[in-house]
């Protein structure tokens, strides 16, 4: 009996502490959504309702994680654990190198705030998401060298074999855990890590003493074209009511120019529903004679266009999770100010990239598996090669497919499928006793 309630305790306490979890953000997280909703009433809102019930699952995960560990056989536990003490090392390693140099490169911002603290917790907090998702396949990659190396070197593998498993079915365990790693990347791809991405640069400037911006010289026409917006910059805040900064409105008729508003300050209730511009300067145009009136008092306007809306065409890709792109590709297709290319490249790439860490996984387990001791050095190297040339392609396709050059899906999903067809190519050598490190050394040489 104690027996079973030790494998019992681990999911117990994280599947308690997952609940607790969601019990406190899933509802910030849904008044986040609603708040987007309001200002967005053209956003496609089935796509930022799932944000919460991701949130959720991810917040489970570990509990997940803890079940399949338990029920896995006594040499899938062992593997497991194997590679779970050198991937928690090397993790551990590449996120304190990573939060040291952001640290040396920001420090000097924050230390120009009075709530440095406050600012430094804030910007670490949301720039989590974003990390993770960069550091998790080097962290599996150099894990997985060190546990199979090892594994390898006190002839635990070729034991494993002898018993009748195949290399497959050794790493077997190893690729479930790059599945779940898998979904932890796409959900924080999902949105957190591109809101992370969008929100450094305006914590930065907010340290720095100056006016944090969401967006900056944002050129928008409103549904029946009769109203071009020209905003200077967005503050950070402006979906809590702070205004517009340098607003120029050009209001048309028939294609002709009737008016044009400048103000230095615009607002919009969420409450009310209306813009009230500062003390705006109004020209008049009509048959041709301009008539400039300055007014003393601020103006109110019934405008149906929200900041959210306004501010959509010039929000860029990188920054937008998969809510944002699917509504702005829902309803900018067709944008005269914007090209569709960049946000549809960067939809695929969003759902494209959280399977690096399933094919790191295929990449590094037939070279980290060697059976001889000359041969772990090579496996060694033909990993940095593979890993400095995934992090070539997953730069160069999206930038191919941003021009046209390519189509957007096989932009986003070119270097997932050149790497699968190389780890292919290497589990068969691996299992038909090909050396992997000479074969290659002999074709470079060739």
């Amino acid at each position: 009996m104690p027996k079973a309630l030790s494998k019992l305790l681990w999911p117990t306490l994280l599947f308690i502490l997952g609940a607790g979890a969601s019990f406190l953000l899933c509802p910030i997280e849904q008044a986040a959504v609603n708040q987007q909703i309001i200002g967005y009433p053209d956003s496609v809102v089935p796509a930022y309702q799932l944000r919460p019930w991701l949130l959720s699952f991810i917040l489970f995960i570990p509990f997940l994680a803890s079940v399949i560990y338990r029920c896995c056989g006594t040499l899938d536990r062992y593997t497991l654990k194997t590679f779970l003490n050198s991937f928690a090392i090397c993790f551990g390693a590449l996120f304190i190198i990573m939060f040291l140099e952001d640290i040396q490169d920001n420090l000097s911002d924050f230390k120009e705030s009075e709530d440095m603290l406050y600012l430094m917790g804030k910007h670490y907090l949301i720039k989590l998401p974003s990390l993770l998702v960069f550091i998790l396949p080097y962290s599996l990659m150099l894990g997985l060298l060190w546990s199979l190396g090892k594994m390898s070197k006190d002839q635990e593998i070729v034991a494993m074999i002898q018993t009748g498993r195949s290399v497959t079915r050794i790493v077997g365990p190893l690729i479930g855990f790059g599945f779940l790693c898998t979904l932890m990347c796409m959900v924080f791809n999902y949105h957190w890590a591109p809101y992370a991405d969008s929100q450094e640069k305006s914590i930065l400037e907010q340290a720095r003493g100056i006016e944090a911006s969401e967006a900056r010289h944002v050129a928008y026409q409103n549904n029946d074209d009769s109203r071009h917006w020209y905003v200077g910059a967005f503050p950070a805040e402006h979906d809590h009511g702070e205004p517009l900064k340098s607003v120029n409105i050009t209001v048309m008729k028939d294609d002709s120019i009737v008016q044009r508003i400048i103000t230095k300050n615009a607002s919009w209730s969420v409450d009310a529903r209306i813009w009230e511009l500062e003390t705006p300067l109004i020209h008049t145009i009509k048959e041709g004679n301009v008539t400039p009136v300055t007014h003393n008092e601020n103006l109110t306007f019934d405008w149906p266009e929200t900041p959210y809306q306004i501010i959509n065409p010039g929000l860029k890709p990188p920054y937008l999770g998969i809510p944002g792109l699917t509504s702005w590709l829902a309803n900018h297709r067709d944008h005269p100010l914007s090209d569709k290319r960049s946000y549809l490249t960067h939809w695929h790439y969003r759902i494209a990239h959280p399977f690096i860490c399933m094919i790191t996984i295929m990449l590094a387990a037939p070279l980290g598996i060697v059976f001889n001791r000359r041969g772990l050095g090579g496996g060694v190297a033909v990993a940095i090669f593979l890993c400095a040339g995934m992090i070539f392609c997953s730069t160069v396709f999206p930038t191919l497919g941003e021009s046209g050059h390519l189509s957007p899906v096989l932009a986003a999903w070119a270097t997932n499928i050149i790497f699968t067809l190389v780890a292919l190519v290497l589990f068969h050598r691996r299992m038909t006793g090909q050396p992997i490190y000479q074969t290659l050394k002999n074709l470079l040489g060739n």
